[in-house]
């Protein structure tokens, strides 16, 4: 039977453990990226390169200016103003300023329509901190050159310098399913030939 030999010597005390890190102290993305932990740092060590990273870079203090959506459908004309986190502030369309059916979609009612947000925009300006304005267009109703003609009016001189840029955010139709058949509808007046039974020609 083999004689195991063990030794009489004590084992060599051990190490202690490493403080845990301070769970308040916040490391920021500037100091993450400089300092890089080695592998026989202590937490005080790295605690102290920590608090030496330098403050976070503070965003623009750019505003980002109110917007008016212009929606011109050939059925009406719609102007919404809102603030530039989407809360709506004024609305007009070519049925709130008298227009009824098919009036709505003209181009008188898309320009009255305009000037009354113009002037609700102007009555308040100050109280709605308005700085900037930024044109959203949707559609190509008559109501959409209204809207751009009443920029360039009298009417719409109070607005007409806040405004800071234009897009167009009409959709583009590409590809998709096939369209429905558009509507065939009889004119007043004219009439339709049908179509003739050969059968009861022949007999």
């Amino acid at each position: 039977m083999p004689v195991r030999m063990y030794s009489e010597t004590p084992a060599p005390p051990a190490e202690p453990a490493p403080p845990k890190e301070d769970a308040g102290a916040t490391v920021s993305l500037d100091s993450a990226v400089e300092f890089t932990p080695l592998p026989g740092m202590h937490a005080a060590e790295r605690a102290e390169r920590v608090q030496v990273s330098r403050e976070p870079v503070s965003p623009r203090g750019r505003t980002q200016p109110h917007r008016l959506h212009v929606q011109s459908s050939r059925n009406n004309t719609i102007l919404t103003f809102t603030m530039p986190t989407g809360e709506p502030l004024a609305r007009a369309s070519g049925g709130s300023v008298g227009f009824r059916k098919a009036a709505r979609s003209g181009y008188e009612a898309g320009y009255r329509a305009a000037v009354r947000v113009f002037q609700q925009i102007g009555a308040n300006k100050k109280r709605w901190n308005v700085n900037g304005i930024e044109v959203l267009w949707n559609g190509f109703g008559q109501g959409r050159e209204a809207v751009f003609r009443a920029f360039q009016a009298s009417e719409g001189e109070m607005v007409r310098g806040l405004v800071k840029v234009m897009t167009d955010k009409t959709p583009i139709k590409i590809g998709g399913v096939r369209p429905k058949k558009r509507r065939s509808l009889a004119r007043l007046g004219e009439t339709r030939l049908l179509p003739l039974d050969h059968a009861r020609i022949t007999q």
